[in-house]
């Protein structure tokens, strides 16, 4: 490749090499990718978009991948010589049009795939399921779409882009980055898992990477916390957030409203809580089948012989404690068994005992669950994973779960080599909440893989109305951010991270 000058990457400060397109956009409309790919894919536009304020002046190309897989690439006219591929939410069923348009703004050619549905005509899991005549489907493409949505779709749209910039600038990206949150956060692991040679540097955030755990986790609570004496109403939420803070906040050196570690502090509704007298209920106040309502929800998913199936929700993310019950029963119904069950399945009848090996075969196209990451690893690969202490869905302690697997299976000190594990006190899923939520997760990954710089501590910031009124320090797990004793407590440079204590 010829020598070019060097361009310092706006937030990145990352050196890089510019790049121009070597052919026009609108060739790409008529180049024939399916050989070169191996699948069957119509280019249904290539277009030059003129630059606007927000945008760049970049090549826009659309199309379809075998079987109704949609995909965006976006390739602008001065290109980084990267390639950054941007995940999903949900279900899916959409392009993430405004996540390509971001990195764009920064010179990454971009693309996204709605993993091979359409979520207004095909809304929840219904894009799963066949039709009630399993011998004459009305959706026969229904067992390549769970496919598609669980790792196809993302691995075949990758492939793609990177052909694309090929023939569009006349060279390989240099390096390849994959950003994603929540469902994102899974398609990220799953391509690690899956297709490492994929990408250089992974952002996976809160990733829903035991997808078929987390929908019985979301059925089982609902079953106890969603309904009957054990409900626990959104109005009750306020006292239960009060009396954690006024049990834990203190626990990690300062009172701020935040918790370092949820895990540590002991916090108990059958000692802390108020209980409510045996004749009534209200707000502020907790009966006897609520406060066992809680402890199972903080203990975790077990079957009627005490055995743990999935982690517990930690205490402090309470703001929905009977959160995804609409995404665990569109699960249960269209995807999760082998036929799916239909739409007339009444999520009464889950049996916690038999079930769940009832959806093996769906845990293993959609699952991202393998702890062994060595080929990462080999080829040089990056992983900073985060997840916030109080996300309301989406248990943090699955994802440290899955890095202690993989700490595990490959040893620590070369786990830590290149995968890195990050949590968020106060950030709910994937962002907001009380905590210093607003990472640029990306620019650390960038300098690992690009100068081999490690990240040992981030700097989070907390954003009202556009302005930064706290910044902490976002250790790299299991250190903490402790207080200095001295300062500000809204400023991180007078806190450090250290390791954790008991």
């Amino acid at each position: 490749m010829a020598t070019r000058k060097l361009l310092l990457l706006g937030a990145l400060a990352t050196a890089c090499v510019l790049a121009a397109p070597v052919r026009k956009c609108e060739e790409l409309a008529s180049t024939s990718f399916a050989k070169e790919f191996g699948a069957d894919v119509k280019i249904e536009s290539a277009k030059l978009v003129a630059a606007t304020a927000n945008l760049p002046e970049l090549c826009d190309v659309r199309g379809v991948i075998w079987p109704e897989a949609k995909f965006a690439v976006k390739l602008p006219a001065s290109w980084n010589n990267r390639f950054q591929m941007v995940g999903n939410g949900g279900w899916a069923g959409v392009i993430s049009i405004a996540a390509v348009d971001t990195a764009v703004r920064a010179g990454y050619a971009a693309t996204s795939t709605d993993t091979g549905h359409d979520a207004q005509k095909e809304p929840g899991a219904t894009f799963a399921y066949p039709g009630p005549n399993q011998t004459s489907p009305n959706n026969p493409n229904a067992a390549r779409k769970l496919i598609d949505h669980g790792y196809l779709a993302v691995h075949e749209t990758a492939l793609l882009a990177k052909k694309m910039i090929r023939a569009y600038y006349g060279s390989d990206p240099q390096y390849s980055y994959w950003v994603g949150c929540s469902t994102g956060g899974r398609q990220g692991l799953m391509e690690a898992q899956r297709y490492p040679e994929d990408f250089d540097g992974y952002v996976i955030g809160a990733p829903v990477l035991n997808l078929t755990g987390l929908q019985t986790k979301s059925i089982y609570n609902y079953l106890f916390a969603g309904s009957g004496p054990g409900q626990i109403k959104p109005e009750k939420s306020q006292t239960l957030s009060k009396a954690f803070l006024d049990k834990c906040d203190a626990l990690d050196g300062v009172k701020d409203g935040l918790v370092e570690n949820p895990m540590k502090c002991g916090f108990d509704p059958a000692k802390d809580l108020e209980r409510c007298p045996s004749t009534s209920d209200s707000p502020a106040c907790f009966n006897d089948a609520q406060i066992q309502s809680l402890q199972k929800i903080y203990d975790g998913v077990r079957d009627s012989h005490g055995r743990r199936l999935f982690p517990g929700m930690p205490p402090g993310g309470d703001g929905a404690i009977a959160n995804g019950f609409n995404l665990g029963e569109t699960f249960l119904k269209f995807i999760a068994f082998h036929p799916p069950a239909g739409p007339d399945w009444d999520y009464h009848t889950f049996n916690i005992d038999t079930d769940p090996a009832r959806m093996a075969a769906t845990s293993l196209a959609i699952d991202a669950t393998i702890p062994d990451l060595t080929a990462v690893k080999m080829r040089g690969g990056k992983i900073l994973h985060y997840h916030g202490w109080s996300d309301p869905g989406v248990s943090p302690n699955m994802s440290i779960e899955y890095h202690d697997a993989a700490m595990k299976t490959m040893g620590a000190k070369e786990t830590d080599e290149f995968y890195r594990l990050f949590l968020v006190p106060g950030m709910g899923h994937c962002q907001g909440g009380p905590g210093c939520g607003n990472v640029d997760w990306l620019a650390p990954v960038v300098d690992w893989v690009e100068k081999g710089i490690a990240p040992a501590v981030l700097i989070g910031a907390h954003v009202e109305r556009g302005q930064t009124t706290r910044t902490r320090p976002i250790c790299a797990y299991p250190n903490e951010a402790r207080y200095k004793g001295a300062g500000s407590i809204d400023m991180a440079e007078n806190f450090t991270c250290a390791g954790p204590t008991q």
